[in-house]
């Protein structure tokens, strides 16, 4: 996949599902509604199918002693992902879900990606179609656990704490993976994982944990791995370090241990 990260663009702030206007909820739902109706390389089956299948690129907990590309590929992903929202709705911007706050601890998957319908409407954000001819689910569903059962804000201050970046990732890794198991259904396998929206708000939090940990700890990659190449994306480990060249960044006033 082509197209470079631009060398200085404007700064776009990805902002806590739960604090969005409802303008930015609305940009949202339009995005991914959006995209699930293209059929072509800009739609929502194209950049889901990059994960599992029928790409099978996704990245995950490589044999010891490699260093996990895990991290930087799943940047890139999002970053190609959020450009596409953003070329049909151009105020579109990737929200992150914090599983870790009270809030989540309280409902379980916001009400943002929970909701059957709005308007009357369906919600892009709710549900989407799988194509038949992989074989598999024609639909996502979910069969989320018991919300007192998320990753808590200690477990993620346990990794957020971890100053080697191979044991971070890894560790960060394990918590990413129980909100796969949590959520369920085909959030919990790993072909079918990214057609379900849920997927793109646990990831741009993913993301964003990472994101923390980079401004405490430095390098923030291990040298000999900057220039790995993260297929099918025309970029590098080395392009995907610095978020601001990417063109976006984390809402401060939402970054913080204290958001709801």
């Amino acid at each position: 996949m082509s197209a470079a990260a631009p060398s200085t663009p404007p700064i776009r702030h990805r902002k806590n599902v739960y604090l969005l206007s409802q303008s930015q909820r609305q940009a949202l739902r339009d995005a991914f509604g959006a995209v699930e109706a293209i059929s072509d390389n800009r739609g929502f089956q194209f950049f889901a199918g990059i994960h599992g299948v029928p790409g099978n690129f996704c990245i995950h907990h490589p044999p010891p002693p490699a260093i996990s590309l895990f991290l930087p590929w799943h940047r890139a992903y999002l970053y190609f992902f959020e450009l596409a929202l953003r070329d049909q709705v151009p105020d579109a911007t990737l929200a992150w879900w914090d599983w870790s706050s009270p809030r989540a601890h309280t409902n379980g998957i916001p009400g943002l990606y929970s909701q059957q319908s709005v308007g009357g409407n369906p919600n892009p954000l709710f549900q989407s179609a799988i194509d038949p001819r992989f074989g598999g689910p024609t639909e996502t569903l979910r069969d989320p656990g018991d919300p007192a059962d998320l990753p808590t804000r200690q477990d993620v201050q346990s990794v957020l704490a971890i100053q080697r970046f191979n044991r971070f990732s890894s560790r960060l890794e394990d918590v990413h993976d129980s909100v796969h198991g949590w959520v369920g259904g085909t959030m919990g396998i790993i072909a079918w994982a990214a057609y379900d929206p849920i997927f793109w708000a646990h990831h741009t939090n993913i993301d964003r944990l990472w994101s923390l940990w980079q401004l405490n700890n430095h390098p923030t990659f291990p040298q000999s791995y900057l220039d790995r190449a993260l297929p099918p994306f025309s970029m590098t480990v080395q392009q995907t370090l610095d978020v601001s060249r990417l063109g976006y960044d984390y809402a401060s006033s939402t970054s913080h241990a204290t958001a709801p």
